[in-house]
């Protein structure tokens, strides 16, 4: 297959998948949209901006006990069929259930993408990224939540004290894990169903990763994270677990849970320093709405700070730049962090058939996942590793590159056909702990302009320096048995950034880094603990605001940022259910 035939045919799928939405075949789901004569005359305790994430997982628990009423306001609508099926889930970026961030062109990175940007896929929809992401369910390292707390001087963001979160959250369906010593890591009983990955065609490559020296693992989400593992994902009986799935379902005929779609807030309202409505677009129409005790944003890392500075909440000079009022002086939009990752293929002399890529409750492919460190005794990772083990009879290669990660047609073609009616481990490497820093800053004051994002990519040399190493060390692998023999050999697509170049010199690995590198979608730290928000998610000098999403994680985490963002809002809503209590 071309490339060009493939995005012909995902184009047509799509429209497909257009016309079965007028079905309305998933809207039994999700919790009815509240007219607006009936939110005019409601009085609401708490206002929820962003359903994504964590504002699903807070509408549910505010509204659990029935005392308070609460408002969620999303500004897409309801997931879609192909948002339900984990194996549909390459439909969903460049699509309208995706906000279609991208990153400017910066002139050297992601030179071999499309437009020479990166799409930063973040979901649009009730449940947000969760409900269109890869389902990986990745808590990181415990160092890393143990780090949250040495910054903020607060234990309670510990990861022993953040354990009770996760297992609040998790409904782990897995008897080998549920039996084993990492069982009390784990809980049964929560709103998202969890399954491990469990294919023998994964075992080949785990065992080519022990003879290269790593351990391998049953679980990492316990206080042993370092080694080689088939993941766990967000999954149950063939259906995605979105947040809008786990948490929104459930809450959905709950009188005390009212919700507005397709419904943009574009400023928050205050009286003097404290935070007291919102003003929000709803059919081309402006509407306020007020809140007596608290104003909730979670519309994540990038759409969080554009509505914080937009409301004036900011830093001082680039708020005003832009003509509108300062009300708090604060760095929102600074310490943008973000996983960059690199990709790598390589090829066996094998021929593959998977039963499981046919099926779009399964994800389509089987998975190995590392968290490995260059020093062995390293109880905390240097980098991880997502390898895709693709079938020699799929033009998932394609897919991928294409459709998800938005390369240049060119590229796609070159590393397709070089690798196809091969099975081909596709590998991204992932630098867990990025020293670069980027930014979200406003382009001007109009609320339908996206905000620039600058994504920092390797602009702190010891980066690039890493990642070298990180990937020379990973490519021992090549040297085991069972790549040597299935002639397994690492696949060098056509680069003209590489050409000329020896392959054993870092200078090619620089220049293929910069070319095969992309976002993992990861991107947190934006209105940080401990200098826009305080330990308990409350904006710096504002009464009644807090933030509680991937914004707040200070220093981003080593797994994947959305298992992180479901304990914040665990914690979150405990915080202000405390809190409320106290107050009245």
């Amino acid at each position: 297959m071309d490339v060009l035939t493939l995005q012909l045919r995902t184009r047509l799928i799509k429209a497909g998948l257009q016309i079965i939405l007028l079905m309305n075949l998933t809207s039994y789901l999700w919790p009815r949209e509240t007219a607006l004569e009936e939110i005019a005359r409601t009085s609401y305790d708490f206002i929820i901006v962003g359903g994504g994430t964590a504002g699903s997982i807070l509408a549910n628990r505010l509204t659990e006990d029935g005392n308070y009423q609460v408002l969620l306001i999303e500004a897409g609508g309801d997931p879609p069929l192909e948002s339900i099926y984990p194996g549909t889930f390459n439909y969903l970026p460049n699509s309208q259930y995706d906000w279609n961030f991208t990153t400017i062109n910066d002139g050297y990175t992601a030179q071999e993408h499309k437009n020479k940007v990166l799409e930063l896929t973040s979901g649009r929809m009730l449940g947000g990224s969760s409900s269109l992401g890869l389902h990986f369910y990745n808590r990181g390292n415990p160092k890393d939540y143990d780090t949250w707390a040495h910054i903020l001087k607060d234990e309670t963001w510990n990861y022993k004290n953040l354990l009770p979160y996760f297992k609040r959250s998790e409904s782990l369906e897995d008897e080998a894990i549920l039996d084993s010593h990492n069982a009390i890591y784990h809980g049964t009983k929560g709103n998202v169903g969890l399954t491990k990955q469990h294919n023998k065609i994964s075992h080949k490559y785990l065992k080519a990763f022990k003879e290269a020296g790593h351990n391998i693992l049953m679980d990492t989400n316990g206080f042993h994270t370092m080694g080689y593992f088939e993941p766990i994902l967000m999954i149950k009986n063939g259906y995605r677990q979105s947040m809008a799935y786990a948490y929104l379902s459930p809450a959905k005929n709950r009188e005390n849970l009212q919700v507005l779609k397709e419904t943009e807030v574009i400023k928050i309202n205050f009286e003097g320093k404290k935070a007291v409505g919102i003003t929000a677009v709803k059919n081309d129409e402006l509407i306020t709405i007020k809140a007596k005790r608290e104003i909730i944003i979670t519309a994540g890392a990038i759409k969080s700070p554009h509505l914080l500075m937009l409301s004036g909440i900011g830093p001082k000079d680039h708020i005003e730049s832009h003509g509108i009022p300062l009300k708090a002086n604060l760095p929102v939009g600074k310490n943008y962090q973000d996983h960059v990752s690199v990709i790598l293929a390589h090829k066996l002399n094998m021929k593959s058939k998977f039963s499981s890529a046919d099926d779009p409750h399964n994800f389509p492919w089987p998975i190995v996942a590392g968290n490995i460190a260059l020093n062995k005794v390293q109880s905390y990772p240097d980098y991880q590793t997502i390898n895709y083990v693709i079938p020699s009879d799929s033009d998932a290669i394609l897919t991928l590159c294409s459709t998800v990660y938005s390369f240049n047609d060119d590229l796609c073609q070159s590393l397709y056909n070089l690798t196809k009616d091969s099975e081909t481990l596709l590998t991204k490497i992932i630098l867990s702990h990025p020293k670069s820093r980027g930014h979200v800053l406003l382009k001007n004051n109009d609320y339908k302009v996206s905000p620039i994002i600058i994504s920092g990519f390797f602009n702190h040399f010891e980066d690039m320096d890493n990642m070298i190493e990180y990937i020379q060390d990973f490519i021992q692998v090549s040297k085991t048995k069972m790549f040597e023999h299935y002639n397994g050999e690492l696949v060098h697509p056509n680069l003209a950034e590489c050409r000329n170049i020896p392959v054993d010199r870092s200078a090619y690995w620089k220049s293929y880094i910069l070319a095969m590198m992309g976002s993992n979608h990861d991107f947190s730290s934006t209105c940080a603990m401990g200098s826009v928000v305080d330990g308990r998610l409350k904006v710096y000098g504002i009464e009644g605001l807090r933030v509680v999403d991937a914004s707040v994680i200070p220093i981003i985490t080593s797994g994947n940022t959305q298992t992180a963002v479901i304990a914040i809002a665990e914690k979150g809503a405990d915080m202000i259910l405390e809190d409320s209590r106290k107050q009245y």
